[in-house]
């Protein structure tokens, strides 16, 4: 016999959990049960760090469940065969769910390069948010010295630094520079000079064509399309992800581009009463409206609560406007940070931009000790002044620097507004009130639209 359920939640990773958190916190008498294939989940965005010195291992990077259950949510790990969308019926290895409600968060998987020859050597490794598969990982790369990493996005960027600085000899390889999708070409170049080392190596423009092996289908190196051969003892591909949305895809779901699930502003599928959130959902840019492939635990999150407020009816007109494109990471302590459109994609898509860069240190006066270089590059429209995007280089408070940038992005300011922005500095917090860079940068932008002689 089936068991009755409320509300089920599929999936685990940060949009699964925010889901039944506020499940939970919303609809306290309402029987919510997360099922999860996995009995542990990682923290996506730390599963680099795994492989370098901040931690010291896989067990370090999980999130504990007993704060799901001590707040009377029902974690059960199984898998889901199908859903039977028209009978509200969750199929799963152990068990059949009849729902009111169903919030699909299943994630994405690595994408692998099944056109390059032995991808799937031993030797070669991805990136999936399994622990189990990450702690064969760490065991493998433990003995290995020279180490190959495909992808130039955050996590190939962030794992080939945390192997190198754990000893490893390695090898960065990408078809374009630094995360190019986030940042310009000059910030781009910056990462560069940064990363490299004594023992990271940057090869970019470059493509793998072949995976190299022994008589033991062992991976030996790889094959670059300029015929340079690179040997190694392990080849990782950190080369994106795509959403896991076969599970919706076979109930007969609305797909969208890149193979996501289609869903409105609400977070709802083109069925009743299911939802879907998360890397499986269909993302669009907050600037342009297009459809994007990008990823993110903070877009995530903020589409579980979403969701979530949608579940029992629409309470306020004003569902998910679209991700914001939000991304931050550290280099050799260097915070890299930017929302919104880059100069070089706003121009592509025929937007008529004004740009500026200001830099100060990030204390005042700057002899303070710790002082940091602190660099914001806005990116505005020419004719109103809205700001579309924006980008930061500095010191580790950069990366909440960014935050307020995204704000500023979302709630459609214009550079006059920042021109007026009222900021508390402090020497041992901030740049000088006087050289502040949001409002600097600003100011270049506004002197480039309306100067003129007089």
């Amino acid at each position: 016999m089936d068991e009755k359920v409320d509300i089920i939640i599929i999936g685990g990773g940060p949009a699964g959990i925010v889901s039944a958190v506020n499940c939970k916190k919303y609809y306290p008498t309402k029987k919510v049960v997360l099922i999860r294939k996995n009995a542990e989940v990682l923290v996506p965005c730390g599963i680099p760090y795994i492989f370098g010195i901040m931690l010291e291992s896989v067990e370090d990077d999980l999130v504990p469940s007993q704060m799901l259950q001590k707040i009377g949510i029902e974690v059960v790990i199984d898998e889901v065969l199908s859903i039977q969308k028209n009978d509200h019926r969750v199929i799963t290895e152990k068990k059949h769910y009849n729902f009111d409600k169903l919030i699909l968060a299943t994630g994405s998987v690595p994408n692998v390069p099944k056109n390059i020859q032995n991808h799937d050597a031993d030797g070669v490794y991805y990136v999936p948010k399994d622990n189990v598969y990450l702690n064969n990982l760490y065991t493998k790369l433990s003995s290995a010295k020279k180490i190959v990493v495909v992808g130039t996005g955050f996590i190939g960027v962030e794992i080939a630094g945390e192997l190198s600085n754990n000893a490893k000899q390695v090898t960065l390889i990408g078809s374009s520079g630094l995360l190019k999708h986030a940042f310009d070409v000059e910030l781009s170049h910056m990462m560069e000079e940064q990363i490299v080392n004594d023992n990271l190596d940057l090869i970019k423009h470059t493509r793998v064509l072949k995976i190299n092996t022994d008589d033991k289908n062992r991976a030996t190196g790889v094959l670059l399309d300029n015929d340079e051969c690179l040997e190694c003892d392990a080849i990782i591909f950190a080369i994106g992800y795509s959403s896991n949305a076969e599970l919706a895809k076979n109930a007969g779901l609305k797909m969208s581009k890149f193979g996501a699930v289609y869903v409105d502003e609400y977070m709802r599928t083109d069925t009743k009463d299911i939802f879907a959130v998360g890397d499986c959902a269909e993302k669009r840019h907050f600037i342009t409206r297009t459809p994007i492939n990008v990823m993110l635990a903070s877009t995530a999150t903020a589409e579980a609560r979403i969701a979530v407020g949608s579940l029992y009816g629409i309470n306020y007109i004003k569902g998910f406007q679209g991700t914001i494109n939000i991304f931050s990471t550290v280099i050799e302590n260097v915070c890299y940070a930017s929302a919104g459109l880059t100069e070089r994609d706003a121009k592509k898509q025929d937007f008529d931009v004004a740009c500026a860069t200001f830099e100060a240190k990030d204390k005042h006066p700057a002899k303070l000790p710790n002082a940091h270089k602190q660099a914001v590059k806005l990116v505005a429209m020419r004719r109103n002044g809205v700001v579309i995007g924006a980008q930061v280089v500095g010191g580790i408070d950069s990366g909440e620097m960014i935050n307020m940038l995204s704000v500023i992005i979302e709630n459609k300011m214009d550079i006059y507004a920042l021109l007026n922005l009222q900021v508390a500095t402090h020497p041992l917090l901030t740049a000088s009130p006087t050289s502040y860079p949001i409002v600097k940068a600003a100011e270049l932008i506004d002197i480039a639209i309306n100067s003129c002689e007089v």
